[in-house]
């Protein structure tokens, strides 16, 4: 390949999230020939229909100590040409096996992947430990928070994953941006599991210290329950069902919902341990918290009562973090 020509295959923009990398028409359609290959992966059935996916167990071997384990170690893929991944993302195994057959440098391949894909990529990277793709994804990930320091979105997304899988470098990268920002309370926050978001949550009170706005961080909590539909409303106003655990044998599926809405009031009260009430105004408290279905009305009772005192206290907290 000419430079002119290598130059031009590498200007693929990260904006294009629809498109799929692929391999060169001949190339392509000689591996997904059964004639010239050795096994065939197949790949997504607990997701959905499953695909069939051919490659050469050589060039998995190669590059993860996984697949080597598991097509040459004592397991049944080690004598089967079919090698079931029941748990994998198509598209994103397919991008996997593009990057493994090399057609021109592994960086620019991953480098055509928009975040969602790299993300999806770095995931099964690491649970299969292509440690040098892995690499890979991981300075693919940083560009899309250096491109834009000012834009959070992109590391929000980020985030989990670098928490997920123990990646101290980029989660410096990641803080790094979310620190130059003061740790923004986004509409994208709403995408993270509980965990991440209370971490998040955390790390902005405890960036932002003395200035934090209580009022539009008691919304952005009550939003983010609200939408993720974990506000345990059962438990918050009467408190009937953790009596009712307290004598009553549950089982089953009734056992499993009591267990997730404990779990959900343990964590509203960890989210609401970051609120001084006092340092919203009375007429805001009124509209907005006074008003809110995470809090009880006697919990909205005791701050109201606190915020009318004069003195006012110098701190009003339902709950200590």
């Amino acid at each position: 390949m000419d430079k002119k020509a290598e130059k031009t295959s590498t200007t693929v923009t990260k904006a294009d999230s629809s498109a799929e990398i692929r391999m060169p028409p001949k190339l392509e359609a000689m591996i997904n020939n059964a004639f010239t290959v050795d096994c065939k992966f197949i790949v997504g059935e607990n997701l959905g229909k499953a695909q069939t996916i051919f490659g050469h167990k050589l060039m998995f071997i190669l590059h993860s100590e996984v697949f080597e384990s598991m097509l040459c170690g004592h397991f049944l893929e080690a004598k089967s040409t079919e090698i079931p991944l029941p748990d994998d993302d198509p598209k994103t195994f397919r991008n996997l096996r593009l990057i493994l057959y090399n057609l021109r440098d592994s960086q620019t391949e991953v480098n055509e992947l928009d975040l969602s894909d790299t993300i999806s990529l770095y995931k099964m990277c690491d649970k299969y430990m292509f440690k040098a793709i892995s690499k890979l994804c991981v300075e693919h990930l940083k560009s899309f928070i250096e491109d834009n320091q000012r834009d959070c979105n992109n590391a929000v997304k980020i985030f989990p994953v670098a928490i997920d899988l123990r990646n101290i470098d980029l989660q410096k990268n990641v803080e790094t941006t979310l620190s130059i920002n003061c740790y923004p309370l986004l509409s994208s926050l709403n995408d993270l599991n509980p965990q991440h978001f209370l971490k998040y949550i955390e790390l902005h009170t405890k960036q932002n210290q003395n200035v934090v706005n209580h009022l539009k961080l008691f919304e952005a909590i009550e939003n983010y329950l609200t939408v993720n539909d974990l506000i345990p409303q059962e438990l918050v106003d009467t408190g009937e069902s953790l009596q009712k655990a307290a004598t009553t044998n549950l089982y089953g599926q009734e056992a499993m919902v009591l267990l997730s809405q404990e779990r959900s009031l343990e964590l509203l009260q960890k989210l609401l341990s970051h609120i001084d009430f006092v340092k919203i105004k009375i007429e805001d408290y009124l509209k907005g918290p006074g008003v809110s279905k995470i809090l009880t009305w006697q919990q909205k009772y005791i701050v109201l009562s606190q915020l009318c005192t004069v003195p006012k206290p110098s701190t009003i907290k339902l709950f200590q973090n």
